[in-house]
């Protein structure tokens, strides 16, 4: 195996490699008569060799990691915030969780938003809670009519917080004609302290598209790049007819998560060529010439996900925790807007919470599904509106093996 710097990136030879290379020149050094060195991790040539080879792969690990560091998409942590500047893009700092809450009326009622204020922590709007007090905040300002509607709120601190379904049912704000409020789905965003070394890498990859030449690509960058926004997807109908979105004919539809109003409308009266918008949240935005341009987006839709697979346990089953394991993988688990629910990806994620959460088993038979009936391996996405949200409650999980007792 051949080390250095390659049309594939920098080669280097891993801890394996080093210790039988090692072992392979002393034996042809001192071992020539075909007498080979016993190199069992209990005699002092097998130890020496194995502090050699794992010195060589420190070094050669740091290397790499020193190299990677100069490729926007490989680096992390403080190199990343560097380098990223370089595209004149910032660490955003704290996010807040998104959750839609059911609230049913019985008669027109208009309940006051957020709006202009979503990053303001101090911001007055409509609010719930659930009973240890924990305060949610309706995004958008809207008139409902008599029915139950579901609508984002945003929670009252900055961070990840991860609420038990059916548990927010308490208003805090008193408005005649609201009957009741509950949350039945998972978060559709979990905050952050601060923006995620992953979320920061998409967001520099999406926002290269700032000072492209299509407008469309150049909005969608701008909207990333907008404090509280998580997630945001555009789209145009250049046909005459609605097409299979439901866009209407030379119309632009946008769908975002989190983030002010006021902001998001001024990126789409700046973007939008004055193509009419399609959406349920609409906002005037004054144009130059005195007259009112009408913007209008959309929030996500949440889509609870129902997800079961076996536990192929290796241990004796009362030193699994499933409760961890299922909270661990719903706190780990996100997608995007209109991305697919596909296993792989789930496998990957479930297998990393049985892994930090004692190991002893893994997980085999994956399925998804979205009425917790019938279930499969592959669920697209109906709408770039809708997005996949995983709770511990929609968690199955039948434990196999050496068992027979499931959870």
């Amino acid at each position: 195996m051949t080390e250095g710097i390659t049309a594939e990136g920098l080669i280097v030879k891993d801890y394996n490699t080093l210790v039988s290379d090692i072992q392979a020149d002393l034996n042809a050094i001192y071992a020539q008569d075909g007498d080979e060195i016993n190199f069992d991790s209990e005699t002092p040539d097998g130890q020496a060799t194995n502090i050699y080879a794992q010195g060589g792969a420190d070094v050669r690990e740091l290397a790499q990691g020193v190299y990677n560091s100069f490729d926007p998409d490989k680096c992390d942590g403080a190199v990343q915030d560097s380098r990223y500047a370089l595209n004149y893009l910032t660490r955003n700092g704290g996010t807040f969780t998104i959750q839609n809450i059911d609230v049913t009326v019985d008669k027109t009622v208009n309940l006051e938003g957020l709006d202009s204020n979503y990053n303001n922590a101090d911001a007055a709007a409509y609010t719930v809670s659930n009973d240890a007090g924990n305060l949610w905040y309706l995004i958008d300002s809207i008139e409902l009519e008599a029915g139950t509607h579901s609508l984002p709120f945003r929670y009252q601190n900055y961070g990840l917080i991860q609420p038990t379904i059916g548990t927010i049912i308490n208003q805090v704000t008193k408005v005649l004609g609201v009957v009741s409020v509950i949350n039945s789905v998972a978060p559709t965003t979990l905050g952050n302290s601060q923006e995620s070394d992953i979320s920061f890498r998409i967001r520099r990859e999406r926002s290269t598209a700032k000072r492209g030449q299509n407008n469309l690509d150049a909005l969608l960058g701008e909207l990333l790049d907008l404090d509280g926004v998580s997630d945001a997807r555009t789209w145009v109908n250049q046909t005459s007819e609605t097409d299979e979105t439901g866009t209407a004919p030379w119309t632009v539809w946008i769908v975002i998560e989190g983030g002010a109003n006021s902001d998001i409308a001024s990126l789409i009266y700046e973007y939008s060529c004055g193509l009419p918008t399609r959406g349920e949240v609409e906002v005037d935005v004054p144009s130059v010439s005195g007259q009112i341009f009408k913007t209008k987006f959309d929030r996500a839709n949440p889509v609870p996900l129902y997800i079961k697979f076996d536990f192929w346990a290796t241990v004796d089953l009362s030193a699994v925790d499933f409760d961890s394991i299922k909270a661990d993988l719903a706190q780990n688990l996100s997608y995007s807007l209109d991305e697919a629910a596909e296993t792989s990806k789930i496998t990957e994620a479930a297998s990393q919470a049985i892994l930090s959460n004692g190991g002893g088993g893994y997980a085999l038979n994956v399925e998804v599904s979205t009425d917790g009936t019938t279930y499969t391996d592959y669920i697209p996405s109906a709408s770039m509106q809708n997005k996949f949200v995983v709770d511990p409650t929609r968690i199955a999980i039948t434990a196999t093996g050496n068992t027979t007792s499931g959870n």
